[in-house]
């Protein structure tokens, strides 16, 4: 009997029965907690996840609608001037452009949001207006005032939406232009005003204003010659360039050197030994740009700027507290000295007062001009500035002094635009023969001048007056940009004017002085890009 209870008591303590039921639940318990903070977690992280991807919608539903405005305008370089005036993309859809939604009263977005293909996600284009205008205003209503800024831009703000979630991007534009380039020329070849013989001048204005493939042989080629640098991009209608020894183009890998031609070609200049230039920038071909016959168009802008009658001179003085600009002209204040302030809108037009007698550059004087839309420049502006001439821009400094320079500060970009020349002033006087090559200097002489400007001649060129003859003036600095339908001469190697020393402003990738001249055909291209927060 002990040996049966000694039995029952052993199995008893080796029975697991209950305790392993325990250990089951306590396993199950645990696990059930872990299963519950990972659902919870998980289920937390939903609405971020969701919010995540609807920002995401919409960022890419707003560049979806920059993208289908960069396309309409490629296709159409008017399509901005047509307001709201748009096509529908199809007959399904409305046109997501719209006027601009100043954030109270009715959304000028309502009913005109467009779907993304493939998504559910939607985008609208508001046109922003420049200035004070409320709105783009369609023909017959002033356009261009009611959009394009003062540096030659405009803007459209692209909304997209995903589940309620906005996002808003601001596209800024602007046509190719010709402050694209360090050096612009329409035709390479010398203008032919600047030809000695008259007779062969006109022989050239008939003859050689076509692509170098087509000029006679005895049109005047002008080279780029051994010691020439271009450091920046250049852009020529013509269909190549001409080379002698090894100049150098461009700094960079965005320095493009461009003719319009099947392919990109530079050709030895007659008489040159050799040729071996050195491009630091990508060649190749480019659009064509044609560029307007007139600046008359700026006449015409709101009467915020200064318009002159007849010869004026003007001293910059951008570097005296207060800034101001002195202006001597025959018209105004008797013809004393008076000083101004910066123009508000940034613009001096000089238009011509009566008939203006031949100068051509070759032989220039600077007497008996009184009536001609000529500008006499010089000095420093801390303001951006743009000056136009009905005839001729140059660069000398009032009687008694020498110093020629046009320099800026504070950041200011200034435009000189001519009709016909922009010239840097060399006087000289001649002997009894008038002989175009033989001359001398008359002292003080304007030497080592530097010009911080955008210089655009659209009839002929940007010029060295009398560059000849008379004795070497130095070196002649442009930082900025030069366009000019012809090549302009600023010395020779017989050691008579200018060593050109030019580079290019980089800021002129990006902005412009106030109102100055595109070319009559370019594309616009997107040059900013920047979210707006928070998103209308």
């Amino acid at each position: 009997m002990l040996m049966n209870l000694a039995r029952k008591a052993l199995r008893r303590a080796a029975d697991e029965r209950g305790f392993s039921m325990v250990a089951v639940m306590l396993v199950m318990m645990i696990s059930g907690l872990f299963l519950a903070g990972a659902f919870a977690a998980a289920n937390g992280q939903i609405p971020v996840t969701r919010d995540s991807q609807d920002r995401k919608q919409a960022l890419a539903a707003a560049e979806a609608g920059l993208e289908y405005y960069a396309y309409h305008l490629a296709t159409d370089n008017d399509y901005w001037a047509k307001c709201t005036n748009v096509p529908r993309p199809n007959t399904t859809e409305p046109s997501p452009v719209v006027q601009r939604w100043s954030g109270t009263g009715q959304d000028t977005r309502k009913d005109n949001w467009r779907k993304v293909p493939g998504s559910a996600a939607e985008y609208a284009i508001e046109l922003l207006p420049a200035g004070t205008a409320s709105a783009c205003a369609p023909p017959p209503g002033d356009t261009q005032a009611s959009m394009i800024n003062p540096d030659g831009t405009f803007r459209i703000r692209a909304t997209g939406k995903s589940n309620g979630t906005k996002r808003s991007l601001v596209g800024t534009f602007r046509r190719k232009t010709f402050l694209d380039f360090l050096y612009f020329t329409d035709l390479e070849t010398a203008d032919p005003t600047t030809y000695a013989n008259s007779t062969l001048g006109d022989y050239a204005a008939q003859y050689c204003m076509t692509p170098r493939a087509n000029r006679p042989w005895w049109c005047t080629e002008i080279q780029f010659g051994p010691s020439d640098i271009i450091r920046g991009p250049m852009h020529t209608n013509d269909d190549s360039i001409m080379v002698c020894g090894s100049p150098t183009f461009g700094t960079d890998s965005l320095d493009a050197i461009e003719v319009v031609a099947d392919k990109f070609t530079w050709k030895t200049a007659e008489g040159c030994a050799s040729a071996s230039p050195t491009f630091n920038g990508p060649t190749g071909t480019g659009a064509t740009y044609t560029m307007p016959t007139t600046n008359e168009e700026l006449k015409t802008l709101p009467q915020t700027g200064y318009k002159f009658t007849g010869e004026t001179t003007i001293r910059l003085k951008g570097d005296e507290t207060p800034a101001k600009i002195s202006v001597k002209n025959a018209n105004v204040n008797g013809g004393a000295w008076t000083d101004k302030p910066f123009p508000p809108n940034g613009v001096i037009y000089v238009q011509s007062g009566g008939w203006c007698p031949a100068n051509p550059p070759i032989t220039a004087t600077y007497t008996g001009q009184q009536n001609c839309a000529n500008v006499y420049v010089s000095g420093t502006y801390n303001q951006s500035l743009t000056i136009n001439a009905e005839n001729d821009i140059i660069i000398k400094p009032p009687a008694g002094s020498t110093n020629g320079d046009v320099l800026g500060t504070n950041d200011a970009v200034l435009g000189l635009i001519a009709n016909n020349f922009v010239r840097v002033a060399h006087e000289v006087t001649r002997g009894w023969r008038d002989d175009y090559n033989e001359c001398t200097n008359v002292t003080p002489t304007m030497q080592n001048v530097t010009v911080e400007a955008a210089i655009l001649s659209l009839q002929h060129s940007f010029i060295v007056d009398n560059y000849a003859c008379g004795a070497e003036l130095g070196t002649l600095k442009v930082k900025g940009a030069i366009a000019q339908k012809f090549r302009g001469p600023v010395g020779t190697t017989a050691d008579t004017g200018f060593t050109k020393d030019y580079n290019y402003d980089k800021r002129l990738r990006y902005r412009s002085p106030p109102y100055f001249l595109q070319p009559e055909v370019a594309s616009w291209q997107r040059v900013r890009l920047s979210e707006q927060v928070p998103a209308t």
